[in-house]
């Protein structure tokens, strides 16, 4: 494997796409409990919808930085070596948080008994379910499984390599195409086959990866343009649902896959500029970025412990200072935590690396 400088504008493109999912839990709650018609729902929706590249863009990137790393000098040995090093940086946190959970939520909540039962705890862990945001490991862990097929299959055919993302667009169509004539594929958002076009489409962007960045430097405001107007038709479209006007699912589909690649395009442009002015921010927000397993994996249990301590019916003004407060938690707890026990040895069993 070649040893390849670190793309530090990718910290940067993580903190953005973790700042997207604490935006999107945070305001969840507040797009179905606030009144229909009224202007703070209209604010809601359009931070909900429009932080909705978080996870496709995460999972892009996953696809980047594997076949950015990997790809140059790929050989079949190294399979054993990449499959440890995911075991133990994202596994064992996955199980050890997925069992956090599991306890946790019944303990904050009064009417729910605390217990463990091995067989349903295993039973939960097959995709994620001891807590609402944990099915993205199951998804990468996935893309885990199959990545030394695909860089195999693209270090012994350039053909291939040249249209990864074309062969994950395809695997993502006959995903789509099959569920309409035999039926919705059970667990559809834990499937990596929902994702595979973003991540092949990361992969190839991560084998050519100068060539990618000349090139949106050359069209870099038809694509933020593209962006903005694809985050704002999803925000449209759910306002709209509010008023039962519906569109057929490809609709959905296609704006949840190209919106986070044209967003991920538009933020390595923006993050590569603002790091080269050495910005206090660009750098603070960069170790956010770092933190960003961390932070996923901690935020749920603060913005859970929050609401079930500040309990405001959502008819005033008390209740947008409660979501506010709880967004706000959110973005400054998780990330203390972390980079206060990135400095313990062995913290990598929680925070991964």
């Amino acid at each position: 494997m070649t040893h390849k400088p670190k793309l530090e504008e990718l910290d940067l493109v993580r903190a953005f796409a973790i700042s997207a999912v604490l935006l999107i839990h945070g305001t969840a709650d507040a797009t179905v409990d606030v009144a229909d018609g009224s202007r703070s729902l209209a604010v809601y929706i359009a931070i909900n919808r429009l932080s909705m590249f978080a996870v496709p863009v995460f999972i892009l990137l996953s696809g980047l930085v594997l076949f950015y790393a990997y790809a140059d000098g790929w050989r079949a040995g190294r399979t054993l070596s990449f499959y440890r090093k995911r075991l133990q940086y994202v596994i064992v946190p996955y199980l050890i948080w997925s069992f956090f959970y599991y306890l946790y939520y019944p303990a904050i909540l009064p009417y729910i008994d605390v217990r463990v039962d091995p067989a349903e705890f295993l039973r939960l862990i097959r995709w994620g379910d001891t807590s609402y945001h944990l099915y993205f490991i199951i998804i990468i862990a996935q893309f885990y499984v199959l990545f030394p097929l695909l860089v195999s299959a693209a270090a012994k055919w350039s053909g291939f390599a040249r249209r990864l993302w074309l062969f994950g667009i395809a695997v993502q169509l006959i995903a789509y195409v099959s569920e309409f004539a035999f039926g919705d594929l059970p667990h559809r958002a834990s499937l990596c086959v929902t994702y595979f076009g973003l991540f092949c489409i990361g992969g190839s962007i991560g084998m050519h990866y100068e060539q990618f960045v000349a090139w949106v430097d050359r069209n870099i405001w038809w694509v933020t343009a593209l962006a903005t107007a694809t985050g704002f038709t999803f925000v449209l479209i759910a306002q709209l649902s509010r008023y039962d006007v519906e569109y057929h699912r490809i609709v959905y589909d296609l704006l949840f896959n190209v919106y986070p690649v044209l967003v991920a395009a538009s933020l390595i442009w923006i993050s590569k500029r603002w790091l080269r002015t050495r910005s206090k921010w660009a750098l603070r927000l960069s170790a956010m970025g770092a933190a960003s397993f961390g932070i996923y994996f901690i935020h749920p249990a603060l913005l859970a412990l929050w609401k079930s301590q500040i309990g405001v019916a959502p008819t005033g003004f008390g209740y947008h200072v409660a979501t506010l407060g709880g967004i706000a938690l959110i973005f400054v707890v998780p990330w203390t935590i972390v980079a206060a026990l990135k400095k313990v040895k062995g913290s990598w069993v929680l925070f991964g690396r």
